[in-house]
């Protein structure tokens, strides 16, 4: 049978604790749009935490007309994980809260282990609820000490930064969840102790996972061994972790902007101009491909990874096209572009300057490039036919640094700008090829023909480029 429990004993310590909880939801929802329907979800699997969390946010949400739904996910791994559902359900329905259960089955066991894999299919069941009812903040009852077993757990296995800022607040993006659901954490502040003496003085009942024992699980073992002896030799050492913790987090986010500001200036989307990572140290390079990688598949690369990553992609020859595949992304050198898709390309844009010679016909096939530059008479302003033809006129892919002015009424700018103003997408810019007499650029696909660079005010030469597969 389930162990389920009804504290009875009061306790006087649950309106600071009750306080700290309601400042902390208050500056949680200051970050999250909540919809006028004012709706937020208690991840709830009716054991003591997340049972408290239930009742303090009941109360909450019926002073603030928020409409509280709680979701309980069955992994079926429990004998008594049938008896744990009905007794969530008689709760939340005793207490008039919206209740919904959803039954997972855990897959890829041998690889991700028992625990991860329980945790993958809840947060894409939480996921899912949360998106059926349009709801856009779902908050659990992770607590300091949580936040301190993480923290160490982390250490544990030598993790960076991101590892070591432990769980946050709030995060508007979490990387198992849809986009747009925030998730939110606020019991952050408030010890496990504190939670027993709030379940204790409210009279919650909640049920015992018979789970949180089985030191076999690796949190579990941290609970049971380690943290009873930390606790014994550094009291409140868990008010310290987390205090570290939020070091941890300010220096992190510290390197995010600079991250940020360095793709700005090297990034588009899924491509990486290489040639403009030279300007970078070692530190700074490894920082920008965490923060992209994070950024396009919400999984941070491994320093193991990272390292190959940049063996075989940076320090290749221009000629190398090789492949490696991070992160549930696909990474391919080719020439000054490091690219990065979601599913392994087939055919990309050729990296070397193709040459022409224009005799005045309409349209040059570039197969290669899968398309065709069209040239069109006009009796108004364009490229100088005669400056066309003596040429020599070459097309050339990309490297970041280019400028162009489409736009006489306007100042030149960088194609990255103006494909961002055109609102091309940086996934379909690679497939856009650039014209260049000389070695000046003189039209750049989707964009125009330059109007100071061999320009003529009358019978000048229109150029466009159509693509011939999507």
């Amino acid at each position: 049978m389930a162990n389920i429990r009804n504290s009875l004993k009061p306790s006087k310590s649950y309106p600071a604790s009750v306080v700290a909880f309601e400042r902390a939801l208050e500056e949680i929802l200051t970050r999250v749009v909540v919809s006028a329907e004012r709706k937020i979800a208690v991840a709830y699997s009716g054991g003591l935490d997340s049972s408290v969390l239930l009742h303090l946010a009941k109360d909450f949400c019926a002073s603030r007309q928020i409409t509280l739904y709680a979701f309980h996910i069955h992994h079926g791994i429990s004998p008594n994980a049938d008896e744990w559902l009905e007794h969530c359900a008689a709760t939340a329905k005793q207490e008039g809260i919206h209740f919904f259960a959803q039954h997972v089955n855990l897959i890829d066991v041998a690889e991700h282990g028992i625990e991860q894999s329980a945790r993958i299919a809840r947060y894409a069941a939480l996921s899912s609820l949360c998106t059926q009812h349009h709801i856009p903040l779902l908050i659990t009852a992770h607590h300091q000490d949580d936040q301190a077993e993480s923290v160490l757990l982390q250490l544990l296995r030598g993790s960076g930064l991101p590892g070591l800022s432990g769980m946050a607040d709030i995060q508007l993006q979490h990387g198992l969840l849809q986009d747009g659901i925030a998730l939110g954490r606020p019991l952050l502040q408030l010890t496990r102790k504190q939670l027993e003496h709030l379940a204790t003085s409210l009279e919650i009942t909640h049920i015992d996972d018979e789970s949180n024992t089985d030191t076999r699980y690796k949190r579990n073992a941290v609970r049971t061994w380690i943290t009873p002896v930390l606790e014994k030799h550094f009291p409140g050492f868990a008010t310290q972790f987390t205090r570290s913790a939020k070091h941890i987090q300010s220096a992190q986010r510290l390197l995010d902007e600079l991250a940020h500001s360095d793709l700005e200036q090297c990034a588009e989307g899924s491509i990486v101009f290489l040639d403009k990572l030279q300007s970078l140290s070692v530190d700074r390079v490894d920082n920008l491909l965490r923060y992209w990688i994070r950024d396009l598949s919400t999984y941070a690369p491994s320093s193991a990874q990272l390292d190959q990553l940049r063996e075989q992609m940076l320090h290749t020859s221009n000629a190398a096209h090789p492949v490696l595949e991070i992160a549930e992304l696909y990474f391919e050198r080719r020439g000054q572009q490091l690219l990065a898709t979601k599913e392994q390309s087939k055919q990309l844009p050729p990296t070397e300057i193709i040459s022409l010679v224009w005799r005045g016909e309409s349209e040059i096939d570039l197969p290669a490039w899968q398309g065709k530059i069209k040239f069109e008479e006009s009796k108004e302003a364009g490229l100088d036919p005669a400056a066309l033809r003596a040429g020599p006129l070459s097309v050339r892919p990309r490297s970041g640094s280019e400028k162009l002015k489409p736009d006489r009424a306007r100042p030149t700018r960088t194609l990255k700008n103006l494909f961002q103003e055109f609102q091309i997408p940086a996934q379909d810019r690679i497939w856009l090829p650039l014209l260049y007499l000389g070695d000046e650029l003189i039209f750049a696909a989707g964009l125009g023909i330059d109007t100071t660079r061999c320009f003529t005010e009358r019978g000048g030469i229109l150029v466009k480029w159509e693509q011939s597969v999507s």
